[in-house]
């Protein structure tokens, strides 16, 4: 039956559009790139990577005997790329705190080889106009209370495979996150007791090399994250603001992101600086140590401060002014 155009249909299941897009979810980072390399059918091909980026990338790109070639990230995080690229099957790009670079927005809208986006501080695909297999993925246990969730975008179909379960890692992982609030809101027990099952639980991912599922409990936890994530959003953004307005500009690595979750500090003392806020029971983390193949001078300087809704604006201007006075 054909409808006038003067017509609306209204009722029935609500419709929705072909995309064209696969979308996958694991327990970690690390699970989703597994996938992905089975999924672009990467093994034992010659991967182009940047020389700041996580050891367990590497690590995994190794496990698949994978040729790692690396490029260069400067201080801006920005990059160029080899002229010759004829032999490389992808380029792996990582999207330093949320930040969308020149030359990252360059690759995405005309690469001619297929791509790898890491956003494991992200929680959305970018508009990709390059017409190359691309595969993105996040990792929301690294910016969120979710224990262990990444969500995989990619416009090549998905590796069929059958999905391993990892209870213990996220039973770790949760017991660990209720033993800290227990002890910062009411001095229940000893930090070392919460630091040693995040270790614990660390050490039990490291160990294993599958492509996992989330945990029922992950999955319902980012559903709540979204329903949440309008005012996380807006409380994030603010903190950056601040942050940016209380810290001398070179001081940190300016990034353009519409979801913060760090912002990238750079400091010529970064050891010093990190050690002595501790002092004042300030922990920051480092992103990323030195890789074993290809360390990068950005290694040495980079130290993370939080930006979620855990802290106000008075939190982020008392560390900014610490990190001012500690860094001379």
């Amino acid at each position: 039956m054909m409808l006038s155009t003067d017509t609306k249909m209204v009722g029935g299941e609500q419709e929705l559009e072909n995309e064209g897009l696969f979308y996958g979810v694991t327990n970690s980072g690390r699970s989703s790139l597994r996938w992905v390399i089975r999924s672009m059918s990467l093994q034992r091909k010659k991967v182009l990577v940047p020389d700041f980026v996580c050891q367990i990338v590497v690590d995994v790109l190794l496990e698949f005997d994978i040729e790692v070639h690396f490029y260069q990230v400067r201080e801006d995080f920005e990059f160029e790329l080899p002229n010759e690229l004829r032999s490389i099957s992808a380029i792996y790009l990582v999207k330093y705190f949320g930040h969308e670079s020149h030359a990252f927005n360059k690759l995405i809208e005309r690469a001619d080889t297929p791509l790898i986006i890491d956003d494991v501080f992200g929680t959305e695909a970018p508009k990709i106009l390059a017409e190359v297999p691309w595969c993105y993925f996040n990792s929301l246990r690294k910016i969120t209370a979710v224990a262990d969730f990444s969500q995989l975008v990619s416009n090549t179909p998905l590796a069929a495979l059958c999905k391993e379960r990892l209870p213990n890692f996220s039973t770790l992982k949760y017991k660990a996150k209720s033993a800290k609030s227990q002890y910062l809101n009411a001095s229940v027990g000893k930090e070392s007791d919460y630091l040693s099952l995040f270790s614990n639980a660390e050490d039990l991912l490291d160990e294993c090399s599958g492509v996992y599922e989330p945990e029922d409990r992950s999955v319902f936890l980012a559903c709540q994250f979204s329903l949440n994530y309008r005012n996380e959003q807006k409380i994030r953004v603010e903190n950056l603001r601040v942050a940016k307005a209380a810290l001398d500009s070179e001081l940190f690595i300016d990034i353009n992101t519409n979801f913060p979750s760090f912002l990238p500090l750079s400091l010529v003392n970064r050891d010093r600086v990190r050690k002595a806020l501790m002092g004042h029971s300030i922990f920051l983390a480092v992103h990323w140590p030195k890789i074993r193949q290809a360390p990068s001078l950005l290694c040495d300087t980079i130290l993370s401060l939080p930006l979620d809704s855990r802290y106000t604006a008075k939190d982020i201007k008392r560390i900014c002014g610490l990190i001012k006075k500690l860094d001379t």
